[in-house]
């Protein structure tokens, strides 16, 4: 984690890491229980959260929620009293429930599962994922050669593959270059990186390994704003 803050006064806590920003909700619980802390595990490093929420209302406290910086939140619970965080679950800003996650202690990871069932999906968040799980956090995590740490891109807020699931983060940079970085994988780090100059020449280039990028197209778009490969013009 890049930083982490609890200010007592005002009972407020977030923590980042790549962009991503977890704040404590400022609300009071005064319905039952009383507030304990409990152990959230990110990336190896350990966080203390107040647990304000007594998600199964046996009269303990079990579940700390945080806001995320879209407006959203995460549910950190407690679910088998033994002090740590095992279960994350991802709340959008009208308060659906968006995705899931569980903290398997034998490899240290977060690992997304169906909301609805809580069974695993077969996807293990990554260690240099957003600051929480993969499903939880939404942020496309980008291999940046010659840099010490990954970068967030953002949320997806493209579906680029018409599934019916944002996979592709844009960002613009100062000069006006658009940078589209795609997770085809669904890991939560980007596999696919598109280029598109302010000129309308594109690049187009594959995550081949760590801190690797090979080209793998280039081309253009043409007057209708449509790409099209250098092979396929005349």
């Amino acid at each position: 984690m890049e930083a982490y803050r609890e200010s007592n006064p005002r009972h407020e806590t977030y923590f980042t890491r790549g962009g991503a920003v977890y704040e404590d909700a400022d609300q009071d619980n005064t319905n039952s229980g009383h507030g304990d802390e409990m152990t959230v595990t990110v990336d190896g490093e350990q966080y203390e959260l107040d647990t304000e929420f007594d998600l199964n209302k046996d009269g303990t406290n079990d579940t700390a929620i945080v806001t995320t910086d879209d407006g959203g939140q995460v549910a950190f619970t407690d679910s088998d009293k033994d002090g740590d965080a095992d279960v994350a679950v991802q709340l959008d800003e009208a308060g659906n429930v968006v995705g899931a996650a569980r903290y398997d202690e034998a490899s240290g990871e977060w690992v997304p599962v169906d909301p609805k069932t809580g069974e695993a999906t077969g996807q293990e968040s990554s260690n240099s994922g957003a600051g929480a799980p993969a499903s939880a956090a939404g942020d496309i995590i980008v291999d940046v050669p010659d840099e010490a740490e990954d970068m967030s891109a953002g949320a997806a807020t493209v579906d680029m593959n018409h599934d019916g699931k944002n996979d592709t983060a844009v960002v613009q940079s100062e000069d006006g270059d658009v940078y589209a970085f795609t997770d085809a994988d669904g890991d939560g780090e980007a596999d696919q990186m598109t280029v598109i100059e302010s000129d309308g020449s594109v690049t187009i280039s594959q995550h081949t390994g760590e801190d690797e990028w090979a080209e793998v197209e280039k081309g253009h778009l043409d007057s209708q704003g449509n790409y099209v490969p250098d092979s396929q013009r005349s």
